[in-house]
């Protein structure tokens, strides 16, 4: 069998659209922080691909890999910096071989590839990327598994565990390796009491043991059955079945702190259930059903270190999708990400969690439509407001712009690096005073230096920690956003966090109130 599709080579490729954000809105803002979608930069951004992998490091993003319908497999990666919303290439120089359905790890210093394919076949050939030095180490392939692709890999904090897949003679496996970078050595899992052959299933690390479950075997049947790992002893532990969500294939899982919550996936239709499971007890709980996303497959998750977030993927009905939820294990409850602003429908696509934000990037859109666009999604800002909120539009109008020689509140002169600057906007283009919170378009004019805008409510107790707008040194940059104003007066402070000076231009284009 064979798990790559050949594309057609004509293919029309994306660019980034905006949501026309019109007419009145009833927001269903109770309880709940505003979310929004901010747009990043396609300047030097990698080849439109999907099937490709990402990293977090701690400031960047690297994607690498993946399918083109131009290229075939992809070698070749970028690695993006939200700071300054600038790309940069990864080197081909000793890069690995071409290839998708691979895996990849973040050691914390380190990106760790090994295995996938391309049409050619799969591979048990791997590489080390340090993107400080921009450089590529092979992996060693003495002991290495067996070649493969459609399997899973963890980062142990000092090693990497990968497991399943399909290997070279199209055969689903349950063997595995683990491979210590310090001594580039292979080491084989054991066989005794390892989950049975799968591939496409799901794996997370608990800090101490590997859990993988759900999965493909050779019978294209989906399971929901599985197995937790622990390197320290070469030992298997099943998962139990009681409670356990229906059989899939390719969810997507996170790791808690404490717990794997799966969502999502494939059983002959996509699905939109999923399962709370908790080592200690070997116990299930069911994820709630109510408001949870579409069911999807070949979508993404994060974990933000409190709530999952799930977006974009595929619905038989539907196609690829944009839309998304939040998941909260705390109270059983999804909130919907927002549509306004979002990136364009896809699937197959790679998302990140910097710690305050998720990347979407890449991915297929419509039919044979690859893409290289991405968005910042930030599932809350400060609530504006303690219940439902109506959304009116108005005609563009210009609140405040420092180029303006005439000094006054809304007016010159520029930002200063550092500088924090309150405007008003409540009384101004149409704004009444009992607006909440208005949807702007913010531009940094000029720059001097690399850095970002960030817009908050003038009686903030400190700043929020996304940014609305990046910008690169001399680069003008604009950003859409919802931005709340202070309860008293309706003012926004604008942080210029830059070494350089910027000046800054706001144009609102309806309020909620």
């Amino acid at each position: 069998m064979s798990h790559f599709v050949s594309l057609e080579s004509r293919l029309r490729l994306h660019a980034a659209w905006w949501v026309p954000f019109v007419g009145i809105l009833v927001c269903p803002c109770e309880g709940k922080a505003q979310d929004q979608w901010t747009a990043m930069s396609i300047v030097d951004v990698p080849v439109a691909r999907w099937r490709h992998t990402a990293v977090w490091t701690g400031s960047l993003m690297i994607v690498w890999g993946g399918y083109s319908p131009e290229v075939g497999a992809l070698n070749s990666g970028g690695v993006y910096d939200p700071a300054t919303d600038r790309w940069r290439p990864t080197t081909l120089a000793e890069a690995p071989s071409a290839r998708t359905e691979h895996t990849v790890v973040w050691t914390g210093s380190k990106m760790i590839v090994w295995g996938g394919g391309d049409s050619g076949g799969y591979t048990n050939t791997g590489g080390v990327f340090d993107p400080a030095t921009d450089t590529w180490k092979p992996t060693s392939v003495s002991q290495a598994p067996v070649a493969r692709c459609c399997h899973m890999a963890v980062w142990t904090g000092s090693k990497m565990i990968v497991w399943g897949g399909v290997d070279g003679s199209n055969s689903i496996v349950n063997s595995g390796g683990v491979y210590d970078p310090a001594t580039d050595t292979w080491t084989a899992t054991t066989l005794v009491g390892a989950p049975t052959p799968r591939y496409w299933h799901t794996a997370v690390w608990t800090g101490s043991k590997m859990i993988v479950w759900g999965g493909r075997e050779e019978a294209a049947v989906g399971l929901n059955s599985g197995g937790i790992y622990d390197p320290t002893t070469d030992a298997w532990t099943p998962t139990s079945l009681a409670g356990a969500p229906e059989p899939r294939t390719s969810p997507t899982a996170v790791w808690t702190g404490s717990r794997m919550i799966v969502w999502g996936g494939n059983n002959q239709l996509p699905v939109g259930t999923g399962g709370v499971y908790d080592p200690t007890t070997d116990t299930w709980t069911p994820t709630s059903g109510t408001g949870a996303p579409v069911p999807r497959d070949s979508h993404t998750a994060v974990w933000t270190g409190s709530r999952m977030i799930v977006w974009g993927g595929h619905n038989a009905l539907v196609g690829a999708l944009n839309s998304g939820g939040v998941y909260d294990p705390t109270t059983d409850a999804w909130t919907p990400t927002t549509l306004v602003f979002a990136p364009p429908h896809r699937q197959s696509h790679t998302a990140v969690w910097t710690g305050s934000r998720m990347i979407a990037w890449g991915g297929l859109g419509g039919v044979w439509d690859v893409l290289y666009t991405g968005r910042l999604y930030y599932p809350g800002l400060p609530s504006f407001a303690a219940g439902p909120a109506a959304f009116f539009s108005l005609t563009p109008c210009r609140v405040a712009d420092t180029r303006d020689r005439n000094p006054g509140s809304n007016g010159g002169p520029g930002l200063r690096a550092g500088a924090i600057r309150s405007f008003a906007v409540a009384g101004l283009c149409g704004v009444p005073p009992t607006a909440t919170s208005v949807s702007v378009n913010v531009t940094a004019v000029q720059p001097t230096a690399p850095g970002y805008l960030t817009l908050y409510p003038g009686d903030a107790a400190g700043l929020p920690s996304a940014s609305t707008v990046n910008f690169g040194t001399g680069v003008t940059r604009a950003n859409n956003a919802v931005v709340p104003l202070s309860a008293e007066g309706g003012t926004i402070n604008v942080k210029n966090g830059s070494a350089g000076a910027a000046h800054f231009v706001l144009d609102v284009n309806g309020y909620f109130q």
